[in-house]
């Protein structure tokens, strides 16, 4: 009996910790507002689990944001992303020194924002605007 129960319990944990799929019109408006304002693509799919929303657009883009609705991490497929999505002082860094360069990818990590950007060069850039490594990757 002991083991059926334990079963159970590990099908519904398994079950809950799962990707559920959801409407994009239950998405916090913190995230359709973010998605409205830097992407012209309509969102196609979103998925959450336990501690995270992944939204996957129609133009291929994929987007993800904690549960609290926070940004974590965009990428390009197709198309490149707009560098607003990027706090301003690393966007002009960027634009500055890659003024005809794509970003295909942006994570926000706690301490800074790893990029990449089209011409392969990947860019570790601080919450103050220290670029803290280039490397172009293989």
């Amino acid at each position: 009996m002991l083991k059926k129960v334990f079963v159970l319990l590990a099908v519904v944990f398994l079950y809950l910790k799962a990707d559920m799929m959801i409407s994009p019109s239950a998405l916090p408006d913190n995230i359709k507002q973010f998605i409205s304002a830097n992407f012209q693509a309509s969102v196609g799919l979103v998925q959450v689990d336990g501690s995270t929303y992944e939204i996957y657009l129609s133009d291929g883009t994929e987007l993800e944001f904690d549960i609290g609705g926070n940004f974590k991490e965009a990428k390009a497929r197709y198309a490149s992303l707009n560098p607003n999505i990027l706090p301003k002082h690393i966007a002009a860094i960027i634009k500055n020194e890659y003024p005809n360069v794509a970003i295909m990818k942006i994570e926000r990590k706690i301490l800074y924002y790893e990029i990449k950007l089209s011409n392969n060069m990947e860019l570790k850039i601080d919450n103050n605007g220290v670029v803290l490594s280039r490397e172009f990757d293989d």
